[in-house]
């Protein structure tokens, strides 16, 4: 029932966003909204100088079903690891969780990637795929380390618009059991170009 509420939305805004003609700038601002039957992520994304050339900061706000809330700022390093349409950027995310049960809050520092394959460029079909990993020894809280891996397809509605979907694996191995799964699970979702 859920996964139709989620449907249903996902179509609505991708109605909505047929109404804008602009050409949306791939490397400009942009806002993304993903959903799933157990999970909200809203995220901001634009470019930033502080860190070279291509470089990108983005933020995200994330609530499960459990109300695990989970805050996460992020900077992905412009890199010359470019192989034709493949693009693979470097970054620090930081992590800062309250989970449902009393007591067990979490802030976590991890080192990852993202990867995007450009496969037609048209029509904006495109692979993403990300993992980031914190160790224990930048774990805090009461969680040991935490894991945060995704791999998802997206394709441009119109200038502005971009609908993907995907699997995201996102857990933490607590202190006190042997782990939490925050979102282990399909989603789909949408993003806004907003220059």
């Amino acid at each position: 029932m859920r996964f139709t509420h989620t449907a249903g939305l996902f179509t609505l805004l991708c109605l909505a966003g047929t109404v804008h003609a602009q050409q949306g700038d791939p490397d400009g601002r942009s806002i993304e909204l993903s959903l799933s039957d157990e999970a909200v992520q809203a995220r901001y994304d634009t470019p930033t100088d502080t860190a070279g050339e291509g470089s990108r900061m983005f933020y995200a706000l994330f609530l499960s079903e459990e109300r695990d809330v989970v805050g996460s700022a992020g900077l992905l390093l412009g890199s010359n690891f470019s192989v034709g349409a493949l693009d693979i950027k470097f970054g620090p995310q930081a992590y800062a969780a309250l989970l449902d049960e009393e007591n067990e809050d979490v802030f976590a520092l991890s080192l990852g990637l993202e990867a995007r394959l450009d496969l037609e460029r048209r029509s904006g079909l495109a692979i993403v795929g990300s993992a980031y990993y914190s160790p224990d020894v930048l774990t805090f809280g009461s969680a040991d380390n935490l894991r945060d891996f995704m791999a998802r397809a997206e394709i441009r509605i119109n200038d502005r618009l971009i609908g993907f979907a995907g699997y995201r694996w996102f857990e933490l191995d607590l202190v006190d059991r042997e782990q939490t799964d925050l979102q282990n699970e399909i989603f789909a979702g949408v993003r806004w170009q907003l220059e």
